[in-house]
C-alpha cells in the first residue's frame, strides 16, 4: 500500500512539472533569410479552410500594411478590384488580415486589411510572399539578431534584454519605432526600419555634414544598399558616408553609406511615425546588429558586432529598378559633378547578366552583390536597348 501511494504521489507530482511546463511561456523564433539586407522570415498564417500554412514575409518596420503577393492572394480567396487602388499596382481589399503567428505566437492583425501588389512578389526584387508591418508586432518584445540570423518574438517581460538601452518612441497604431542618435555631436531623430536596404537621410542633413568635413568624398546616385527600389528620386539623392555615430552610451564604429534627399520624403514618413526624423538606419547598418525592442515599454537594447568583410560601396556605379516581371532595369548612373562614372549605359536599358549570372527573375540582393568587388576590378554586364543586345566591361570603384 505504501508503495503505491508512493507511486502515485510521483505521478501526481510529474503530472504538475508537466503541466507547469507547458503552461511556461516561451518566445517564438524564425530563421532569418537576408536578402539587400532585408530580412525574410516564415510565418505561419491560417487560411479559410481553418488549417495553418507557411509563408515567407519580408519583416518591414518602416511599413503599414500588411501586403501580399497575387499568388498567395488566390490562395486565400480574395476578391480583387478591378483595377489597382494605389500607386505601384496595389490593390486595396476588404478582406480581414488571417491570424498569423511566428514560432507559435500570436501577432496583432486586429482591424488590419489585405493590400495586394500585382506580381508574384509584395515588392519587386524581394522573394516573400506578404509584407509584415511593425503593427502586427506593437504588443510584444521582439530580437532582431542579425548576426545570428534569428528573429524572436515574446510577450513583455518574459525574456531579459541584453545590450546598451536606448530608449525609442513607438507609434501606438503603426507600430513604427525611432531613436535619438548623436552624430557629428548633434542629435538627430531617426526612424529605424529594417526594411531600408540602407540609411537615407535628409539632404539638409548630409549638406552640413560635407560642409563641416569638406574633405569627404560624395557622388550623386544610389548605388549599394543605398539603392532600394530604383525609386526616381533615388538618382538624384547625395551619395555620401556618415559622420561617427552614436546611439545612447553606444559608438558605431566602421562606415554608414548615406544618401541625403529630400527632406519632403521625412515630412511624409513622420506622419506614420511617433515624431518628426531626420531620416532613417537601414539594414546595411542593422545588418552588424543584436537590436531588442520592447514596443509596448518604448525601449531598445543594441549591441554593435564588426563590419562586414565586403564593403557596401565597391560596387558598379549604377542605380537599379526591379520590375514586376523580373526584369531589372537601370534606374540611373552614379556621377561626380555633371560626369557619369560609367560610360556607354543609360538610364532606362536593361540588365540582362553580370559576369555571366542572368538577372531576370533573381533577389535584388543577388543582382547587387554581383555588381560588388574588388576596386580595379571589372564587371562584364549584359544590356538591352531598343530591342538590341549589347555589352560594356564595367569597372568597380570605390566609392562615394
Amino acid at each position: 500500500m505504501k508503495k503505491a501511494m508512493q507511486v502515485l504521489l510521483a505521478t501526481a507530482v510529474a503530472a504538475v512539472a508537466l503541466a507547469a511546463s507547458a503552461a511556461e511561456p516561451r518566445p517564438g523564433t524564425a530563421t532569418m533569410e537576408l536578402d539587400h539586407g532585408r530580412m525574410i522570415v516564415e510565418l505561419e498564417l491560417q487560411g479559410p479552410d481553418g488549417a495553418w500554412r507557411r509563408v515567407r514575409a519580408w519583416i518591414d518596420t518602416g511599413g503599414t500594411s500588411f501586403l501580399v503577393s497575387e499568388p498567395l492572394a488566390s490562395g486565400l480567396g480574395v476578391d480583387l478590384p478591378a483595377a489597382p487602388s494605389a500607386p505601384g499596382g496595389v490593390r486595396q481589399t476588404e478582406a480581414a488580415v488571417p491570424p498569423l503567428r511566428l514560432g507559435g505566437i500570436a501577432l496583432d492583425v486586429e482591424g488590419m486589411k489585405l493590400a495586394v501588389r500585382s506580381g508574384r512578389f509584395p515588392m519587386p526584387g524581394i522573394p516573400a510572399e506578404c509584407v509584415l508591418p511593425p503593427r502586427c508586432l506593437r504588443r510584444l518584445h521582439a530580437v532582431f539578431d542579425y548576426p545570428a540570423r534569428m528573429l524572436t518574438v515574446a510577450r513583455p517581460g518574459e525574456t531579459v534584454p541584453v545590450g546598451t538601452a536606448v530608449p525609442c518612441r513607438v507609434h501606438p497604431e503603426t507600430g513604427l519605432f525611432m531613436v535619438d542618435a548623436t552624430i557629428d555631436n548633434e542629435r538627430v531623430p531617426l526612424g529605424v526600419d529594417t526594411g531600408s536596404a540602407g540609411t537615407w537621410v535628409s539632404e539638409k542633413l548630409a549638406a552640413a555634414w560635407l560642409a563641416r568635413h569638406a574633405d569627404r568624398p560624395r557622388a550623386v546616385g544610389a548605388v549599394g544598399s543605398t539603392n532600394f527600389f530604383g525609386f526616381p528620386f533615388e538618382s538624384d539623392g547625395v551619395l555620401a558616408l556618415m559622420p561617427p555615430l552614436a546611439l545612447g552610451a553606444l559608438a558605431v564604429g566602421g562606415e554608414v553609406a548615406v544618401l541625403g534627399l529630400d527632406q519632403g520624403l521625412f515630412d511624409w514618413y513622420a506622419k506614420k511615425s511617433a515624431a518628426p526624423v531626420a531620416g532613417f538606419l537601414g539594414a546595411a547598418l542593422l545588418g552588424r546588429c543584436r537590436l531588442e525592442i520592447d514596443f509596448p515599454g518604448q525601449m531598445t537594447w543594441w549591441t554593435v558586432g564588426p563590419e562586414p568583410a565586403c564593403r557596401d560601396l565597391d560596387i558598379v556605379p549604377l542605380t537599379l529598378r526591379p520590375e514586376a516581371d523580373g526584369s531589372y532595369a537601370v534606374a540611373g548612373v552614379v556621377r561626380r559633378g555633371d560626369k557619369p562614372l560609367l560610360a556607354g549605359v543609360w538610364a532606362g536599358d536593361r540588365l540582362l547578366a553580370v559576369d555571366g549570372l542572368e538577372v531576370m527573375g533573381a533577389a535584388m540582393g543577388t543582382v547587387v552583390d554581383a555588381l560588388r568587388g574588388k576596386p580595379g576590378g571589372s564587371r562584364c554586364l549584359l544590356l538591352e536597348r531598343a530591342a538590341a543586345r549589347f555589352t560594356v566591361e564595367a569597372a568597380v570603384m570605390r566609392l562615394p
